[in-house]
């Protein structure tokens, strides 16, 4: 019997009725390292101010498609960007596969302008619009920062199976026109309609500390997953099945009732490569002319940084912004909100005394890392995501060293968020 996060067995092999014994079984976790969420910039003053980190990501399959004939081998494009890596000191994440790549990077801004031009040149990017800074901004999305937000370490290119795994061996969307792709604008006034339903597709630990409302001001869906692998249960499970609940405890239905208007299901992620397949998969999912699947272009990254301009220019103020609290992004900034001098006000609370916090921090088990929301006077008292993680800790850990290299059991309150999530009810706020 395979996990939940599992699914490597094709596109459609777990039916529904599957869907509660895959999940049973305990995951277990590797007591090797996590990417820090904090960092100690070691740039000059100047060097730091001028500093870039890049998001961006391609799909071969959708449009604008890649000429076919200017397709090279994987391990070609990975020299491409290991020796523009090196020659500018960039840092980052680089993870490439047949279907197309997934890229973050970091380093100084004149660095980072030369890869940008590299790259737009490159057989990879052939048939992108590219031509013009505005679509150049959009498609790489940069944001202040500088290489230490990835460490000291060189840069991570890897040639993947998937450019971010889903968690189903070889899925494809089957139509990449299947659903609505929303720019900023477009996504800020759709959420304000009343036939909305606001999806979150990232994790739990994401969504916990920023996430969009309504025009009621009600949470978008957030489901508790742990990782994007476990989406496609997730979709198959709730969504195109039972009652979804929203952590404001008003009720959906992920399928219409008869007579009733389809719904339009948003849906949206940090940087939009999530959605990309995310969003098809949950399409392909519901009943055929039902509700209507849309996404957020750009992901929240994008969506912050227009609203940011909107504010600039006097359209907006800070509170307009729907999408409230910080935006979490895999790197050690650990994360981001709207740039325009206005104070983000916390969502979340820390893990240990419950005052409105939002700062980062991870459980101080070996072996744990689960992301949690500390307070600074807290993060001095040790903290744990619960007290059975420490009991492991002692057990498997402390009494013998040796077993770091190993694996060790899920803890108590992961055992309880995974049994939540897979209830009988659908989502419900743990």
């Amino acid at each position: 019997m395979k996990r939940a996060e599992s699914l490597d067995e094709g596109p459609d092999v777990v039916a529904k009725g599957q869907a509660t014994a895959l999940s049973t079984q305990e995951p277990r976790r590797s007591l090797r390292s996590s990417d820090p969420i904090s960092f100690t910039c070691t740039c000059s003053d100047a060097g730091h101010a001028d500093g870039l980190v890049l998001l961006f990501y391609r799909y071969y399959a959708s449009p604008p498609l890649l000429p076919h004939e200017t397709q090279e081998s994987l391990s070609s494009l990975a020299a491409f960007h290991d020796a523009l890596a090196n020659q500018h000191r960039l840092r980052g994440k680089i993870r490439l596969a047949a279907e197309g790549f997934n890229i973050t990077v970091a380093g100084l801004r004149p660095a980072v302008t030369a890869y940008i031009e590299a790259c737009t040149s490159h057989w990879s990017f052939a048939g992108l619009s590219l031509s013009t800074p505005a679509q150049i901004h959009a498609f790489f999305k940069p944001t202040t920062g500088c290489a230490c937000v990835f460490g000291t370490g060189p840069i991570s290119i890897r040639v993947c199976a998937e450019i971010t795994p889903m968690g189903v061996t070889g899925y494809q969307p089957s139509r990449w026109d299947n659903i609505g792709t929303l720019q900023p604008a477009e996504f800020h006034e759709r959420c304000l309609e009343d036939n909305s339903i606001l999806i979150d597709v990232r994790n739990h630990y994401e969504s916990r500390i920023g996430y969009f409302v309504d025009g009621m001001g009600h949470a978008a869906i957030r489901p508790a997953i742990r990782r994007f692998s476990q989406w496609p249960l997730y979709v198959r499970r709730v969504l195109a099945g039972d009652m979804v609940r929203s952590d404001s405890s008003d009720a959906h239905e992920a399928t219409n009732k008869p007579d009733e208007p389809p719904k339009q299901i948003l849906t949206y992620c940090t940087g939009g490569i999530r959605c990309e397949k995310g969003a098809r998969f949950l399409q392909e999912k519901l009943e055929p002319d039902s509700n209507q699947v849309f996404t957020l272009g750009g992901g929240i990254a994008a969506y912050l940084e227009w609203m940011d301009m909107e504010i600039q220019r006097g359209r907006k103020r800070a509170e307009d912004s729907l999408f409230k609290g910080r935006n979490y992004v895999f790197d050690a900034r650990g994360s981001m909100s709207l740039s325009s001098g206005a104070h983000t006000k916390p969502v979340s609370s820390c893990h240990l005394c419950g005052k409105s916090e939002d700062r980062l921090s991870k459980c101080h088990s070996s072996g744990c890392h689960l992301v949690l929301v500390v307070c600074k006077s807290c993060e001095l008292e040790n903290p744990r995501c619960c007290d059975h993680c420490l009991t492991l800790d002692l057990e498997f850990v402390l009494d013998d060293p040796t077993r770091a290299v190993g694996y060790r059991p899920i803890c108590e309150c992961e055992r309880t968020r995974e049994a939540c999530l897979w209830g009988s009810e659908g989502f419900i706020k743990c």
